[in-house]
């Protein structure tokens, strides 16, 4: 059975990527997520932008400022905390990407349409807000 929820980690696509992550030192890996995102010049599809969304919630813990599903350890962020822990600080110069990246999935993307014919659209809506603050 596959995951689906409104939080950041909650879908199979950025799980497969958390684990890659994981494996990965980070930081190359991360700005190719967030490249997909600005590269595509037509429809982003759910699977690039739920991993792009991923990657800038990590950047945002690294930061020192991350969201609920960070702070509570929920289960979809297994590994996560000791890998931020581990690379804190770092990753400061792809935010400028990351914010990019950001604007672009709320405009248009698959992911947003999905969440807009789903009854949860406006909690997916207010983590994004959350997200693009703290980046």
């Amino acid at each position: 059975m596959g995951a689906w929820g409104t939080g950041i980690f909650e879908n199979d696509d950025v799980q497969d990527w958390k684990e890659e992550l994981l494996e990965s030192e980070g930081f190359v890996f991360i700005e190719e997520t967030l490249e997909s995102v600005i590269e595509e010049e037509d429809y982003i599809e759910v699977d690039i932008a739920s991993n792009a969304i991923g990657a800038m919630e990590v950047l945002a813990a690294l930061q020192g400022k991350p969201g609920e599903e960070l702070k509570n350890e929920s289960s979809y962020v297994e590994g996560l905390n000791e890998w931020i822990e581990t690379h804190k600080g770092h990753g400061k110069s792809l935010l400028p990407l990351a914010k990019k990246a950001i604007k672009k999935i709320k405009k248009d993307s698959e992911l947003k349409e999905l969440w807009e014919e789903s009854e949860n659209y406006k909690d997916w809506l207010k983590i994004i807000k959350d997200l693009k603050k703290r980046l």
